[in-house]
């Protein structure tokens, strides 16, 4: 489901200008990042977007992975939460789903230049149980929006993909859609991807603190300190998603403002 590659040590940029170069654990994550939902790999970017950008080495997203790793167990809390049946079924159909809540909004959000008081209280309550759930990729042009949505023993995985670049190209291979798989699987194959992810990266720790730098500064013992906290903290974070679910989110205002927008847009 996660797939990585690290990259080669000698390979990774340092961080800064001569003669302030440096580099840290967050950087010697650099490396290349896809998933792979049914026939669908999230992250692989198009023949013509890779055409496009000459000197483009892989096909995959290349960018230090602990920013991917930040933004995903940043979710953990929700992804454990089991949602209602009535709203499990609109994830299906996601995009009809905001875009009706758009519609809605439109009826009574007139003013272009400033969020009212209906954009806070209906509009954004409506639809927060969406953005709750999702991660967004905002450090990539055109990065994938992905939406992770639990029903009992079930989770709906959706991501809107499709981006065009300013020339007409189709940045990515992926096609907007969805996957549904076991709960239990799904968390099986996030502690999979961790376990692998931190042994290379302690093979690539070994070789950071054996390698002579030269002119880049790196912290050796911050490195291995900080290697330490970051596997802890993922396997610590992890732990959630095994507890039994929580229901901290307020489904019946929910509900009350859904069937109001249902009504007003008819």
């Amino acid at each position: 489901m996660i797939h990585f590659k690290l990259r080669e040590l000698d390979k990774i940029l340092p961080v800064g200008q001569e003669p302030n170069l440096s580099t840290s654990w967050f950087w010697l994550t650099d490396g290349d990042l896809w998933l792979k939902f049914g026939d669908q790999t999230i992250y692989e970017y198009s023949s013509e977007a890779i055409n496009h950008w000459v000197n483009k080495p892989t096909p995959y997203n290349d960018y230090p992975l602990a920013r991917f790793i930040e933004d995903f167990t940043e979710l953990f809390d929700k992804f454990r939460e089991t949602i209602p049946e009535e709203f499990y079924e609109l994830t299906k159909d996601l995009n009809k789903f905001k875009s009706d809540s758009k519609k809605w909004l439109d009826i009574y959000d007139t003013d272009e230049d400033e969020y009212s008081d209906f954009y806070f209280e209906e509009y954004d309550k409506l639809i927060s149980w969406t953005y709750q759930r999702t991660f967004d990729s905002g450090h990539l042009i055109g990065g994938p929006h992905l939406s992770f949505f639990r029903r009992n023993n079930k989770v709906r995985i959706v991501w809107d993909t499709e981006h065009i670049l300013e020339n007409g190209i189709s940045l990515w291979t992926a096609k907007d859609g969805s996957f549904e798989m076991d709960y239990s699987d799904f968390v099986n194959k996030i502690k999979v991807f961790g376990q692998s992810f931190f042994a290379e990266m302690e093979k690539q720790i070994e070789l950071a603190v054996s390698k002579e730098w030269g002119n880049i500064k790196i912290d050796k013992q911050r490195l291995v300190e900080e290697h330490k906290e970051r596997k802890d903290d993922f396997f610590s974070t992890l732990l959630l998603l095994d507890q039994e679910p929580t229901d901290k989110t307020d489904w019946s205002e929910i509900k009350q403002l859904f069937n109001r927008m249902t009504n007003e847009i008819k």
